[in-house]
């Protein structure tokens, strides 16, 4: 003969207590010190913003070169003022 089924569950394991109030974080973010080669030091729209200025006075100072070596103008001498200066 089978033996009787049991219905009573079969006993569960006591959930832990929570901590309150939680731990205490930093405001500052995680405790751990980041790695300074893995962090950027500089906003990227700000390096962006830089590199489009180098662009534009290299534009330019090629821009000037081509005009003078058209126009057959020595850019030392053009300088305003540099004749006073150099006497």
């Amino acid at each position: 003969m089978p033996a009787p089924s049991n219905s009573t569950p079969a006993p569960v394991a006591p959930r832990r207590a929570q901590t309150w109030p939680p731990a205490r974080r930093s405001p500052y973010g995680l405790e751990t010190p980041l790695r300074g080669e893995q962090t950027a030091l500089v906003r990227p729209y700000v390096v962006a913003a830089e590199r489009a200025r180098e662009r534009l006075r290299g534009r330019r100072r090629l821009l000037t070169a081509v005009l003078a070596a058209d126009f057959g103008i020595d850019l030392d001498r053009h300088v305003v003022g540099a004749e006073r200066r150099a006497r």
